[in-house]
C-alpha cells in the first residue's frame, strides 16, 4: 500500500513538471550596465557589451586633463552593475613613481627601497609582466606588508 502511494505521488509530481526545453540563449544577457563618475567628461550610467574593459568605458565617457588613471587598470573586465570613480590628480599624485616603468635609479628614491630591491622589482616586472595592482608589489621578494605600507603613497601603476 505504501509503495503504491509513493508511485502515485511520483506520477502526479512528474505530470506537474514542465519538461519543455530551456532556451539558454534567452537567459543570457549580452549587455552589462555600469556607472562612472568623478573626473570624466560624461559621468553616468552606460550599457556596454558583455566582457567590456574599463578602457572601453573610459573611452566612452571621456577623461579630463585632471583624471588620475594611475590606480586603474584599463584592461579590467567590467561586470554588471560595476561603479567606477575616476579620481582627480593631486599635486602629490603627480610626483608618484610608476612601478611599471621606473628605472633602477628612480625606484631607489622610494623609502625603504635600495638598489637590490629596485633590481628585484625590475626583474619581477620583466619576468611576470606589468603590475596589475599596487598590492602586487608585495609579490617581489623582500617587500612585505610593512615595506609596502611605507611606499604605497609614493607609487602608481
Amino acid at each position: 500500500m505504501k509503495q503504491t502511494l509513493i508511485f502515485i505521488a511520483m506520477i502526479a509530481l512528474a505530470l506537474c513538471i514542465d519538461l519543455s526545453p530551456v532556451d539558454l540563449a534567452a537567459l543570457q544577457n549580452d549587455m552589462i550596465h555600469v556607472s562612472i563618475s568623478g573626473e570624466v567628461l560624461s559621468p553616468g550610467d552606460y550599457e556596454l557589451p558583455l566582457y567590456s574593459s574599463l578602457n572601453t568605458l573610459l573611452e566612452t565617457a571621456g577623461t579630463t586633463d585632471s583624471s588620475d588613471l594611475s590606480g586603474l587598470n584599463p584592461d579590467t573586465i567590467l561586470k554588471d552593475h560595476d561603479r567606477i570613480i575616476v579620481p582627480a590628480v593631486s599635486e602629490h599624485a603627480k610626483a608618484k613613481v610608476s612601478i611599471n616603468t621606473a628605472d633602477l635609479e628612480t625606484l631607489t628614491t622610494l623609502p625603504g627601497i635600495g638598489p637590490s630591491t629596485a633590481a628585484r622589482i625590475i626583474a619581477f616586472r620583466e619576468e611576470n609582466g606589468l603590475f596589475q595592482q599596487l598590492e602586487d608589489l608585495m609579490k617581489v621578494k623582500g617587500i612585505g606588508p610593512s615595506k609596502f605600507e611605507k611606499v604605497k603613497e609614493y607609487i602608481s601603476l
